[in-house]
């Protein structure tokens, strides 16, 4: 597919996925929020195979300014059945994003507000720049979070900061969202992207099958008893053994060849 305001590149198994639409500072309206579900659909399909990780970043000053306020409006306009159902299609896309078998990194190069902060926390881990800024702004025009802010957020920072974030909807840099967890590592902004890039390149080799089914169960871990937690990790473990790559692996360990997968 052409995309007009998204940018899709692969390179060396990893894509880059770029929201492209600077003038409204990456702003989910136009065509952007479209194309990203239908790029979000072709990764589904490609990862694991000639895609082993995935960058998302934004053009420009921004890496997303969130909702197009005008198609927000128009949302009122039509009622609340419109808002439902555009709302699931935005959980449909979210869904698809987090169930992607690969890692999926965000970097972050600017403003990451409402939508914007929601897929940034949404990605696997977060890099940012030092200008970074990310405010959870919905409250500002009286709305509530989306696109499963309210479901990851308090995960990733505790229920009562989460809270704090939401209702009075204001600015964090870069450094507090290092503090709280919502990001992995402050980068230079001339350096974000490649190292973003060449971070996620270091999962070329990895388990397609062992990063995905981890990704899978991890992804369930704070709502499940320990029971139900280990007897996925059970699972997880008898589909990771059988695999091939696994034995591969083994085989190069034992025969003191190069690992197939060594982060270093």
């Amino acid at each position: 597919m052409t995309y007009t305001e998204l940018m899709l590149d692969v390179h060396d198994k990893v894509a880059t996925l770029t929201f492209n639409r600077p003038a409204a500072m990456n702003a989910l309206g136009g065509a952007l929020r479209d194309e990203f579900a239908d790029a979000v659909a072709e990764l589904s399909g490609r990862a694991g195979a000639d895609i082993s990780a995935i960058v998302l970043t934004g053009a420009g000053r921004a890496f997303c300014a969130g909702g197009d306020l005008r198609v927000l409006q128009e949302m009122s306009a039509k009622g609340p059945e419109a808002m439902r159902a555009r709302m699931q299609e935005s959980h449909f896309t979210l869904n698809s994003w987090l169930d992607l078998p690969v890692p999926t990194i965000a970097a972050v190069n600017g403003a990451a507000a409402g939508a914007g902060f929601s897929l940034a926390i949404a990605s696997d881990l977060v890099f940012a720049t030092n200008t970074a800024r990310f405010i959870m702004s919905f409250g500002r025009i009286g709305l509530v979070p989306d696109w499963g802010a309210m479901y990851i957020l308090p995960r990733l920072v505790g229920l009562q900061r989460a809270k704090e974030l939401v209702l009075t909807a204001r600015d964090i840099g870069a450094e507090e969202a290092r503090d709280l967890g919502l990001v992995l590592e402050i980068v230079d902004v001339d350096r974000l992207l490649d190292h973003a890039q060449e971070f996620a390149a270091k999962f070329a080799n990895a388990s397609p099958i062992a990063v995905g089914i981890a990704k899978r169960v991890m992804g369930s871990a704070f709502e499940t008893d320990r029971a139900t937690a280990l007897a996925a990790e059970t699972d997880a473990q008898v589909e990771a053994n059988a695999s091939d790559y696994h034995r591969a692996a083994v085989r190069r360990f034992l025969a003191k060849e190069p690992p197939l997968f060594n982060w270093d």
